[in-house]
């Protein structure tokens, strides 16, 4: 296992959308799932019925994913085919997190920019545009991290 796993939590290598993972994991737990990276090459009705299916399955379940607004959707997809990736588009994107959490039926814990906590850490060791970009990314929401409670 490539991240390495601890006693109190379960790695598994499966399509997220096809739930036959679930059936390795005891349901009746408070489970929270961390989705990062996955769902901006989906589209939002294939989230949102993941997260349905994610509901069912775990009624104590909680989720955190990061996401991606719809400006940040449109220079990301810029980006990746000024790099020849024709492969890698991308079609989900959240504006507003409250008004997924009411799409989805669930209750919006948190909200949260993607780089705030990040760009205090390392200082100056950071190229300046570096710095830049992510601070033009949290001011502009372009990307954050939601947490979800389903039930």
């Amino acid at each position: 296992m490539a991240l390495g796993e601890h006693s109190n939590e379960v790695l598994i290598d499966a399509d997220i959308f096809a739930m036959e993972w679930a059936q390795q994991i005891d349901s009746s737990l408070p489970t929270l799932l961390i989705a990062s990276g996955v769902f901006q090459y989906y589209h939002e009705e294939d989230v949102i019925r993941f997260i349905h299916a994610f509901q069912k399955t775990f009624p104590r379940g909680e989720l955190i994913f990061d996401a991606t607004n719809g400006k940040g959707i449109k220079y990301a997809n810029r980006y990746v085919r000024k790099t020849g990736n024709t492969s890698a588009a991308m079609y989900f994107f959240v504006n507003d997190g409250r008004e997924f959490a009411r799409k989805t039926g669930t209750t919006l814990l948190e909200r949260r920019t993607f780089f705030t906590d990040a760009r205090k850490m390392p200082g100056r060791k950071l190229r300046f545009y570096t710095r830049i970009a992510m601070k033009v990314v949290d001011n502009g929401g372009r990307a954050i991290l939601l947490h979800l409670k389903l039930n």
